[in-house]
């Protein structure tokens, strides 16, 4: 199989419950930190931690406005991860 170090990182990301909340938060609209904060009741700290790993694996991106900074998800890598996944998990 290649790229299984790749998929194995990706899938990783979404060992944590926190991680997987925030995407699924992610999949309806674009929010900063503090409305994460406050859907999910988890720490600001921990949120800006789990943000940061989404966005160096490409698939949250930031965007600046004002005061604040708006995450969403970067459809086209999502749509990747589902094919990988998709393939990975696809039993012939």
């Amino acid at each position: 199989m290649k790229n299984a170090d790749a998929l194995a990182n990706l899938f990783d990301l979404f060992a944590v419950s926190s991680r997987v909340r925030i995407i699924n938060a992610l999949k309806h609209k674009s929010l900063c930190v503090t409305e994460i904060t406050s859907q999910l009741g988890i720490t600001r700290p921990a949120t800006s931690q789990h943000l940061r790993l989404f966005r160096n694996a490409g698939i949250v991106k930031a965007i600046k406005r004002g005061f604040f900074v708006y995450y969403h998800l970067d459809k086209k890598k999502m749509s990747l991860l589902r094919k990988a996944a998709n393939d990975f998990l696809k039993i012939d």
